[in-house]
């Protein structure tokens, strides 16, 4: 039976309840996910970690007999899932001493994702607190981007999955952080830290209607990854996942503090920049172009030449302009940047 849960309620896990999870959907334009048209090299301690990925962005709840808790009636730790955002049918309280999670039908949590084993991990009550066993996986287990074994987990630790990403919230702090959460969810990208394309292209409405009410500037940029799909077939998506979250860092790091940074979708981004002409924006596209070519990303498979495209457009403060159709202008001039050679700026 498959229960839909209201955003404030939580269903209970036990050995007669199993949660099936399906695989990031790339083409889902609010939850942009992680690149999932790659392969994973498998490994002899686990040839089910297979190399494709195909399964649609479903997750439903598979249940008996427990009804679902209310959050306020539970004193228990539970996990949310944050990545690909879903906080509603993604919270699960945590009510029985292990907890499974592997593509295999029989696991507690079945993630249908090729970068989880069969029998990936398994989350373990030792009394007081819980703790996340890593099972012999082919891509590992990570607590806060680190590979473990075993963790003792923390209150807003997160643990990763696959392309799946939890955090972790203690019976005690369930309350406080679980709104966070939540809000954190429905606005940035979890993989990458940035915003998501739903938070950005509310921000653009307001600061389009800004700028042509003050007839200010305003300029967007968009940046594409180049060859990403290479670096996937070649590595597999977890090192894809770590190139798409060191570009994120570097173009955070160097973009100014008013600029918005949002992941868009797969291995674009997009920034706003506020009262910025053209001819400024291009000069801050440069910057950020040779900050991403200039260091080789550091990854599990070793040191990779990064390099981005970028699209520059400019609003026209005397017209008002939809978000989108600025974007498809940017748009426009990454195709340009790409066509012409990549690793380059156009505007």
């Amino acid at each position: 039976m498959r229960k839909r849960m209201d955003s404030f309620a939580a269903v209970a896990v036990s050995k007669k309840m199993r949660r099936r999870v399906g695989s990031p959907n790339p083409n889902e334009p609010v939850h942009p996910t992680t690149s999932t048209d790659m392969s994973v090299q498998a490994s002899a301690s686990d040839p089910s970690a297979t190399p494709q990925v195909g399964f649609s962005g479903e997750a439903t709840i598979h249940k008996t007999n427990r009804a679902s808790l209310g959050l306020g009636q539970s004193s228990e730790s539970c996990l949310v899932q944050i990545y690909p955002p879903d906080v509603v049918d993604g919270m699960v309280l945590l009510e029985c001493e292990r907890l499974l999670f592997g593509r295999d039908e029989t696991s507690d949590i079945v993630l249908m994702d090729s970068g989880v084993s069969r029998r990936h991990a398994e989350l373990v009550n030792d009394g007081d607190q819980y703790s996340i066993v890593d099972l012999g996986s082919t891509n590992g287990t990570l607590v806060n981007g680190s590979p473990v074994d075993r963790s003792v987990l923390q209150s807003g630790d997160t643990v990763r999955v696959g392309s799946f990403i939890f955090r972790f919230l203690s019976a005690d702090s369930v309350e406080t952080q679980y709104h966070e959460t939540v809000y954190n969810a429905l606005v940035r990208d979890a993989l990458t830290g940035t915003m998501n394309k739903r938070y950005l292209l509310e921000s653009m409405q307001r600061e389009i209607a800004r700028a042509v009410r003050q007839k200010a500037t305003l300029s967007v940029a968009i940046l594409d990854i180049d060859h990403f799909k290479r670096v996937n077939d070649t590595h597999g998506h977890l090192v894809g996942d770590e190139v798409l979250k060191e570009f994120g860092n570097r173009m955070t790091e160097i973009s100014r503090a008013d600029d918005l940074l949002a992941r868009y979708g797969g291995e674009e981004f997009c920034l706003l920049l506020a009262d910025t002409g053209l001819a400024e924006a291009l000069e801050i596209m440069e910057r950020c172009r040779q900050r991403i070519s200039a260091l080789p990303f550091m990854t599990a498979d070793g040191p990779l030449d990064i390099t981005a495209s970028f699209g520059v457009a400019c609003l026209d403060p005397i017209e008002a302009t939809d978000p989108l159709e600025l974007i498809k202008l940017a748009d426009a001039k990454l195709y340009e940047a790409k066509k012409t050679g990549r690793n380059r700026v156009c505007g």
